[in-house]
């Protein structure tokens, strides 16, 4: 051998599996990324025939669906029934849904900020909620969902 070390891959690997936060991050990037586009690629269809809170409502729903395949196996790594959970995800999501709604008419009407700037901060406000709502009810352990009869 040449005395050169071979990268090792061992150290980001096991990051990557011990840190749930860290994963939630990289899958909230990715979302982020889907659904902005999404938002956008529909907005730039659509905009003359459809109102900017429909195209953000389908765009929301399409992300929707994306998002929850990837927190259930890459974040939460949920073994969970996918009906039940995906009830608990979608309502989840009505919370930064509506959020995103009046932030955004707020940010267009009464900042006068274009919706593409608009949804891109709202995006960004909807992260720290999503985690919170994600990890205390989509997707909480049954066991935590499970009250003690007394």
């Amino acid at each position: 051998m040449n005395g050169q070390k071979t990268p090792s891959f061992a150290a980001p690997r096991r990051l990557w599996q011990d840190s749930r936060k860290l994963r939630f991050l990289i899958v909230g990037g990715w979302n982020t990324l889907f659904g902005y586009l999404c938002f956008y690629g529909l907005y730039l269809l659509a905009a003359n025939r459809v109102h900017y809170l429909i195209v953000t409502a389908v765009a929301h729903f399409i992300n929707i669906i994306q998002a929850y395949v990837m927190h259930r196996w890459l974040v939460f790594r949920s073994e969970a029934k996918v009906t039940n959970e995906f009830l608990r995800f979608n309502a989840s999501y009505i919370g930064t849904f509506l959020f995103g709604l009046l932030a955004m008419f707020l940010l267009v009407e009464a900042a006068a900020l274009s919706p593409l700037v608009a949804q891109a901060i709202v995006i960004l406000m909807n992260v720290i909620l999503s985690y919170v709502l994600h990890s205390r009810v989509s997707f909480r352990p049954s066991s935590d969902r499970q009250k003690p009869s007394s």
